[in-house]
């Protein structure tokens, strides 16, 4: 389901027209941070973070929110098809970034999968071969990067016992304030 929820947010993004990149993101943001405030009422679970987890929730924010915004610029400027393949790279950016961050061991199919992963890319970037492509590609990349750190920092927060309605709703109103048009 949630695939099918992203890839219809994917198909209303590219169908609401000429609409800055910027305004589309803070709309949704907007959506998201008012389910999200209905989600922690509903959990009362209030919003109470450690100081010590702040910089991980800002890092998970900051991280998201270019991750959205680099995909939503990449929707509307590439085809549907390769900005959707490029925001997936992020469980492959997850596992690189889950490396440095959480220390994990990479096992070696991992490996495999991700030098695959690259350069599978390649064929959606088309290096060199037209500028007008190249450049929404790479932001588009970008936002698979944005979002593979996102995840990780979800996992580091949860490790440190801070609940997902909290995480979603810094997250919501993080990115509806950048956004704010």
């Amino acid at each position: 389901l949630a695939g099918f929820f992203f890839s219809l947010m994917t198909f209303f993004v590219r169908i609401s027209g000429d609409l800055p990149t910027m305004e589309k993101a803070f709309f949704r943001n907007a959506v998201a941070a008012v389910v999200s405030v209905i989600m922690l009422k509903k959990s009362n679970l209030g919003f109470r973070i450690k100081k010590g987890n702040l910089p991980d929730l800002l890092m998970r924010s900051i991280c998201g929110t270019t991750g959205l915004i680099c995909n939503f610029y990449a929707i509307d400027h590439l085809h549907i098809a390769d900005a959707n393949m490029l925001n997936k790279m992020s469980p492959f950016f997850a596992i690189i970034a889950s490396y440095f961050i959480l220390k994990e061991k990479v096992a070696p199919y991992q490996t495999i999968c991700v030098i695959s992963a690259f350069i599978g890319t390649l064929f959606i970037l088309r290096p060199g071969f037209d500028s007008m492509v190249t450049f929404p590609a790479l932001i588009g990349l970008l936002g698979g990067v944005g979002a593979g750190i996102a995840y990780t920092m979800v996992r580091v927060l949860g490790g440190h016992g801070v609940k997902g309605p909290v995480i979603v709703f810094a997250f919501s109103l993080f990115s509806t304030i950048v956004t704010l048009p």
